[in-house]
């Protein structure tokens, strides 16, 4: 996550799904995860408020993060 869960990690909660472990089914069904690598930001309700399913530069996931910080406020 190019190191954003040491700056983010007081705020943020960072899960890391493995798609080929059976006991997460159904939290890939919930999100209808299709591919890997896939990244939600989801908020406190479990609602996604972004998805990205390709390479993803930090400044773009820091842009999103702060947003989503800001909007919690």
């Amino acid at each position: 996550m190019h190191g954003l869960e040491q700056e983010y990690g007081d705020r943020i909660t960072f899960v890391r799904v493995n798609i080929l472990d059976t006991n997460n089914e159904p939290l890939m069904k919930q999100f209808g995860f299709s591919a890997t690598p896939e990244l939600y930001l989801v908020d406190e309700q479990g609602r996604t408020i972004a998805f990205w399913d390709d390479v993803i530069e930090a400044d773009e996931l820091r842009r999103a993060f702060d947003q989503a910080l800001m909007v919690k406020q």
